[in-house]
C-alpha cells in the first residue's frame, strides 16, 4: 500500500459495509497543498483524424461539442479550455493545399479499426478550429513523415494554422507525437537514438520558426518513461540533459508527458484489489502509483522553471475497454485521478478523445447507429469543474485516507476552507445483489472535523448514478447533460442539494456516502 506525504487529515477505517471514516481536515491550505490552479487545468486532447468529428466547419459547427464545453467553462470563469489536437494521427497528416474535403481519412482495417492508417487535409480543415467557441489550441504537426516533401507539408500545416486560427487561439505547436517510440513503431531506424530525435525536432522547429521567432512549441510529448531505471534510453528525464541542447534555442514553452494507467493488454477491470494487482479504475492506491513518475517528472521541470502537463492521458491506453472506460466508475476514476495531479503540482491535464474511443466523454456524431451522446465520463469532468470553481488561485490538497476505497481532496480559496469532494470508490450495482438485498445500497459515513466553529453550514451535491456499471442515468447535482435532452445543456431532472448539513456542537459535519458515489460539500 503506498501512502502519500500529507499529514494533515486522519482517518480511522475498517473495510467493512456501514464503516466510518473520520476526516480532520486543515483550515487553511496546509503546506502539502499544490499551487494555485490554473483554470485551464482540466483540458482535452482530440485526435486529429477527427476534429472535423468534434467541431464542424463554419456552416455546419458541432453544437452539441461547444455546449460541453462551455458547461465546463461556466464553472471555471469562463477561461479557455485548450484544445491539444494531436495523437497518434497527427503523425499520418498529410496537408494537401488543393484539397476541397476538409479531411479524407484512410481506413485500412487489418491495421487499426479505432483510427485510419493516413489522412489527408486540406485548407478548410482549419475551419474546425474556429467553429465553436471559447477555445485554444496546441496543433499537432506531422514528425514521423521523412520523405522528400516532409518540410514542405509542415510549412504547409503551420503556414494555415497561422492564416486560419486567430492569435489569441493558437497557443503551442507540437511536432509529433510519442517519438520516443519511433525507432520501435518502424518510422526509423532501429539504429536511431535518442541524439537523433534531438536532432530531427531541433531541425524541424527551425525550419517553421518565423521571421520574428514568435513560434513556441509543446514538446516532447513523450509515451514512455522507465520508473525503476529513469535515466536510460529515450528518457524523458534524460532528453532535458545539457549534452542534448534539446531546447537549444528556448522555443520550448511547456512539457507534455504522455500517461495511462492501464492498457488494453493488461486485462484492465473496473475495480481489483490491491494486493491482486493495481492498474484498474475504482482504486485509489492505483491512482497514487501511477502518479509516483510523474510527481517526480513535475518536480524536475517546475524546479527548472518549466510548466508540466499531461499533453495526453485517459483511463485506459488502446481507446479504452468497455465495461471499465465507458460506465459510472470510470467518471469517478477521473474525479480521483485528475485532483490527485492537481494537489501534487501538474499545471493541466489532457484527457484524449476520438470518435467512438470507449473511453470518451462524448460520441460528437452520430456513428454505426448510436449517437451522439454525452458518456459517463463527462459527468467527471463536470464534478472537477465545480470543485475547482472560478477563484484564480484555488489551492487543493490530498486528504490520504490510508485506502483503496476512499479518497477526498480539499479545495481552499483565499486561505480559507472552500469545499471538499468524498469519492467512494467501492464497486456496486444493483445487479451485483440478488431479491431484498438489491436495494440495500451499502454506505459509509464520513465525519469531517475542521475545527472551523465559523462553519455555519456545508451544501451536499452527489455525483450519483445506479451504479458502476451505469452508462446513463447519471446526474452531478441533479443536472443531467445527455444529448437527448437539450443537445448536452445541462437539464434538471433531481434536486439540487441532497442536504445541507449544520456542525454539531464540536464543529463535526457528518455526511453518508454509499458505494459507487461521489459528494461535494461546499462550506458557507
Amino acid at each position: 500500500m503506498v501512502r502519500t506525504s500529507v499529514t494533515t487529515a486522519v482517518a480511522t477505517l475498517s473495510l467493512v459495509f456501514g464503516e466510518t471514516v473520520r476526516l480532520n481536515v486543515a483550515r487553511a491550505p496546509p503546506a502539502s497543498s499544490s499551487p494555485p490552479i490554473s483554470l485551464d487545468f482540466q483540458s482535452f486532447s482530440i485526435e486529429t483524424a477527427f476534429l472535423v468529428d468534434f467541431q464542424g466547419n463554419k456552416s455546419h459547427p458541432n453544437r452539441f461539442t461547444n455546449n460541453l464545453l462551455a458547461n465546463l467553462r461556466a464553472f471555471n470563469g469562463d477561461v479557455p479550455q485548450i484544445l491539444r489536437i494531436g495523437g497518434n494521427t497527427q503523425d499520418h497528416v498529410t496537408y494537401v493545399p488543393d484539397q476541397k474535403e476538409q479531411i479524407i481519412d484512410f481506413w485500412d482495417p487489418s491495421y487499426n479499426s479505432d483510427q485510419p492508417r493516413n489522412s489527408s487535409v486540406g485548407p478548410s480543415f482549419w475551419e474546425a478550429f474556429t467553429a465553436i467557441e471559447g477555445t485554444k489550441y496546441i496543433v499537432g504537426l506531422n514528425f514521423y513523415k521523412n520523405d522528400s516533401t516532409y518540410l514542405e507539408n509542415l510549412r504547409g500545416q503551420v503556414s494555415e494554422s497561422l492564416k486560419q486560427i486567430p492569435s489569441d487561439r493558437l497557443h503551442l505547436f507540437e511536432i509529433g507525437n510519442e517519438n520516443d517510440y519511433g525507432a520501435l513503431s518502424g518510422f526509423r531506424p532501429p539504429t536511431w537514438t535518442q541524439q537523433d530525435w534531438v536532432e530531427e525536432w531541433i531541425e524541424r522547429a527551425r525550419h517553421i520558426q518565423t521571421r520574428d521567432k514568435s513560434l513556441r512549441f509543446y514538446a516532447p510529448s513523450a509515451c514512455c518513461y522507465n520508473i525503476t531505471t529513469p535515466y536510460s534510453f529515450f528518457s524523458p528525464w534524460t532528453i532535458w540533459n545539457s549534452t542534448f541542447g534539446y531546447d537549444r534555442d528556448g522555443w520550448i514553452a511547456e512539457v507534455s508527458q504522455h500517461g495511462y494507467v492501464s492498457g488494453t493488454s493488461q486485462n484492465p477491470t473496473l475495480q481489483v484489489l490491491s494486493d491482486e494487482g493495481a492498474g484498474t479504475l475504482m482504486n485509489h492506491t492505483s491512482v497514487v502509483i501511477n502518479g509516483t513518475v510523474h510527481q517526480s517528472l513535475c518536480k524536475l521541470h517546475h524546479d527548472a522553471g518549466r510548466i508540466y502537463t499531461l499533453g495526453e492521458t485517459n483511463s485506459v491506453s488502446g481507446q479504452g475497454a468497455f465495461g471499465v472506460s465507458n460506465v459510472f466508475g470510470s467518471a469517478l476514476f477521473i474525479v480521483d485521478y485528475e485532483l490527485y495531479y492537481a494537489s501534487f503540482g501538474v499545471n493541466r491535464m489532457h484527457m484524449h478523445q476520438g470518435t467512438g474511443y470507449r473511453y470518451g466523454a462524448w460520441l460528437p456524431i452520430a456513428q454505426n447507429g448510436t449517437g451522439p451522446s454525452t458518456n459517463p465520463p463527462y459527468y467527471g469532468h463536470v464534478m472537477v469543474s465545480k470543485f475547482i470553481g472560478s477563484h484564480p488561485k484555488t489551492k487543493i490538497n490530498n486528504i490520504d485516507l490510508n485506502s483503496d476505497f476512499y479518497s477526498a481532496y480539499a479545495a481552499y480559496e483565499n486561505g480559507r476552507l472552500a469545499r471538499i469532494v468524498i469519492l467512494n470508490l467501492h464497486e456496486w450495482s444493483p445487479a451485483s445483489s440478488a431479491g431484498a438485498e438489491a436495494v440495500k445500497v451499502p454506505t459509509t459515513t464520513f465525519t469531517i472535523s475542521t475545527g472551523d466553529r465559523g462553519i455555519e453550514y456545508a451544501t451536499v451535491e452527489l455525483m450519483t448514478a445506479p451504479g458502476a456499471l451505469s452508462e446513463t442515468n447519471i446526474t452531478v447535482a441533479g443536472l443531467s447533460y445527455d444529448y437527448h435532452l437539450a443537445e448536452g445543456k445541462p437539464v434538471r431532472v433531481a434536486k439540487q442539494y441532497e442536504s445541507v448539513l449544520r456542525p454539531n456542537r464540536k464543529g463535526d459535519i457528518t455526511v453518508q456516502v454509499r458505494h459507487s458515489q461521489a459528494v461535494l460539500l461546499t462550506f458557507k
